[in-house]
């Protein structure tokens, strides 16, 4: 049994070898009427923030190690992703202070409207392959966005380009589109094209420092205030490497070594503190810090 850590959530799986590869050990599910019934029983897709239940969990559905859990700052929940970039878009969200919710795999209900959706457009509506029963569809992420207007909901089907090229896949997103503009709901697809994969490496490697709990064991509140004091005061306008006035910090306070750096990884995912998000952030390398405006 392996462990793999997702944002300070140990998860474990069985893990298998194929060809060279390896990959996360799935249970395929077969959803049936009884399955429909059960998620329904248990509130699945219902629920805001920390309270929602995502209609299909990562154990659900087969996967060959693009499945993941993370957990999130802005709802103070996990979140079930079924492929990396599902993953990457959720960072990109969670940084994105207009953003104040969002439920992935989110379900189309009542079943008989995209049924009914299907049928109009002389398709055929989504089943399970095994069962044969017709599944829910689900939306890959439904966020919540808030505006000078109030609160605005959007749908984001979230697919790589290769896959847009399917007939079958355009079948299943037709269906979607018409379900939310139904709605009065802004739907779109979200494919890797659109994400910056820098920027994505920057939040992730930021994320962990969102909150200061447990990332300074054993260093008191006072220690902790001039130390920030200090690298407000020093960084911006500074053209050093970071490193190595991070690391004169360290000793100058008797801490841990790289405590200075994980501080200002905490100031700068809190937006106290600015750098250029889109370039990859290398502590070793002059780094341009501003202060927020």
């Amino acid at each position: 049994m392996n462990k793999i850590i997702f944002t300070g959530k140990i998860i474990q799986y069985a893990r298998i070898t194929t060809g060279g590869l390896t990959a996360m050990a799935k249970f395929k599910y077969a959803v049936d009427e009884n399955t429909i019934a059960k998620r329904l029983k248990e509130g699945r897709g219902s629920g805001t923030g920390s309270a929602y239940l995502p209609w299909i969990r990562v154990h659900e559905v087969p996967s060959i190690g693009k499945s993941s859990i993370r957990s999130s700052w802005k709802t103070e929940r996990e979140h079930h992703f079924l492929s990396n970039l599902e993953a990457m878009y959720f960072y990109l969200l969670e940084w994105d202070d207009s953003v104040v919710d969002m439920r992935e795999q989110f379900p189309l209900l009542p079943r008989e409207e995209t049924q009914a959706i299907a049928a109009e457009l002389g398709i055929k509506h989504p089943a399970d392959p095994k069962t044969k029963v017709d599944i829910v569809m689900t939306t890959d992420n439904v966020i919540t966005n808030l505006s000078e207007y109030g609160q605005v909901i959007k749908a984001r089907s979230i697919k790589y380009e290769n896959a847009l090229n399917k007939r079958r896949t355009a079948e299943k997103q037709l269906i979607e589109k018409i379900y939310w503009s139904r709605r009065g709901v802004e739907w779109n697809v979200v494919t890797e094209n659109s994400i910056h994969i820098p920027l994505v490496q920057n939040i992730q490697m930021l994320h962990k420092s969102k909150s200061k709990f447990g990332l300074f064991p054993n260093i008191d509140e006072v220690t902790l205030k001039s130390m920030e004091e200090k690298l407000m005061k020093l960084l911006p306008g500074s053209n050093k490497i970071i490193a190595n006035l991070t690391d004169v910090m360290d000793k100058y306070y008797n801490v841990p070594a790289s405590t200075s750096l994980t501080l200002l990884k905490h100031l700068i995912v809190n937006k106290k503190l600015n750098i250029d998000m889109l370039q990859l952030f290398n502590p070793c390398k002059q780094v341009k810090i501003t202060i927020p405006c």
